[in-house]
């Protein structure tokens, strides 16, 4: 594969962020509000699970509307200094890491030959070993399908959080 690029991404980072720290809220539904505590800015997947959106604005008490009624409020420092961790994780891999946004990073993966996907499961186990965030790993020939092939890592469990999207592994479309 010519010149192959990573994208590493957190998994529900700001919710993971949060359960580092409360082990509490593991298995459980975690909605993180916005900074105005208005709305649903992430959720975990058990949030997800229950029908809460993104943007959900939070319901009134008064209402009466049960769906969910608590959250934590975001924390951008924290999520930020967790995201500093997890690229100095990253960059023990790579010399090249560009920040595509606070859960997901861009890096170059040239110099190792064929064992890319070796390569994207050492990556998951570092940043989950010193940051206690849970990763997926897409490795492709471009950043589009690095991309795609993140999203297969995530969708589906029987990859282990790695899929690369090479001659041997193109879906079939």
């Amino acid at each position: 594969m010519p010149e192959p690029i990573a994208l590493q991404y957190g998994n529900n980072f700001y919710c993971s962020c949060e359960r580092f720290f409360d082990a509490s809220l593991i298995g459980k539904p975690v909605i993180i509000l916005s900074n105005n505590d208005g709305c649903a800015v992430a959720r975990s997947e058990e949030a997800k699970t229950l029908g809460i959106n993104m943007g959900a604005p939070l319901p009134d008490p008064q209402s009466g509307e049960r769906t969910w009624r608590q959250g934590s409020s975001s924390n951008y420092s924290l999520y930020g200094d967790f995201q500093r961790h997890l690229l100095d994780c990253v960059s023990q891999f790579s010399p090249v890491v560009e920040v595509y946004s606070i859960d997901e990073n861009f890096i170059d993966l040239s110099g190792f030959g064929d064992r890319y996907e070796a390569i994207g499961a050492e990556m998951r186990a570092t940043v989950r070993q010193h940051t206690g965030i849970p990763t997926c790993i897409g490795i492709g020939p471009t950043k589009t399908l690095a991309k795609l092939a993140n999203c297969t890592a995530k969708k589906n469990p029987i990859f282990g959080g790695v899929w690369v999207w090479d001659d041997r592994h193109k879906p079939n479309f």
